[in-house]
């Protein structure tokens, strides 16, 4: 977390140390467990510290539609510090382990470090500017690029964050899963990556996935990694 916020605001030495000095508390949770639940009163934030977890939108008639992914080093449900209940849920992808920091403590610090306070802003704004991009991504793409660009973001996303080595990346989501962040079927994404598989973009393991044409695969998936807003340094 720190590492990641350090990306968005510099910190000083002591900055670093305020937000590793906050008081939290660890759990850890199996998959499919819910962190939040919608309409939850919620007093923590979320530092994920291991392990994918996911963000989703229940429909009236019961229809799951999942708003993005968290992997290891993102603070999640920053938001609901302002909000009085959750509007959405947070539940584990695999076995996680988080760290809850009280949202007092984070009041507190960026009152006492104006530059965490920037940190914080600017890490919520990209959590926009990604949402925005999986708004088109399901509106305005086809089944083909919608599954590819949710591929690029992750292979992306775990680089940049130390968590794997090109091309290769931990995938720790079922079809169905991949099908309600895409707004696809479970046999239409399977259909989608076989026919993927076929043309040489990617070869699909159980939990991994590994890209064999790394910019067709961009191409494909009309991916521009500009909304992720990663350091130039970044993968």
């Amino acid at each position: 977390m720190v590492n990641k916020l350090a990306q968005r605001s510099t910190l000083s030495a002591a900055e670093a140390q305020a937000l590793l000095d906050l008081p939290h508390r660890l759990i850890k949770a199996d998959p499919g467990n819910y962190l939040v639940r919608n309409g939850d009163r919620t007093d923590s934030c979320i530092v994920l510290l291991s392990g994918f977890v996911y963000r989703s939108k229940i429909a009236g008639n019961g229809a799951r539609q999942i708003v993005s992914i968290h992997l290891s080093g993102d603070l999640v449900g920053l938001q609901n510090s302002f909000l009085d209940v959750a509007d959405h849920n947070v539940q584990a992808l695999n076995h996680v382990e988080v760290a809850l920091i009280p949202h007092q403590a984070i009041f507190d610090v960026t009152e006492a470090f104006p530059a965490i306070a920037q940190a914080l802003w600017r890490d919520t704004a990209v959590d926009g500017s990604m949402f925005r991009e999986w708004l088109l991504n399901v509106g305005r793409r086809d089944a083909r690029q919608r599954v590819a660009h949710l591929l690029c973001e992750l292979a992306l996303r775990q680089e940049a964050a130390g968590l794997s080595e090109s091309p290769s990346y931990i995938l720790p989501m079922t079809q169905e899963q991949i099908g309600d962040a895409t707004g696809l079927t479970a046999v239409h994404v399977n259909r989608t990556v076989q026919r993927m598989r076929s043309e040489g973009l990617i070869n699909a393991g159980k939990g991994s996935v590994t890209i064999t044409d790394w910019e067709r695969l961009q191409r494909v998936g009309d991916f521009c990694r500009a909304y992720l807003h990663l350091p130039a340094t970044a993968a």
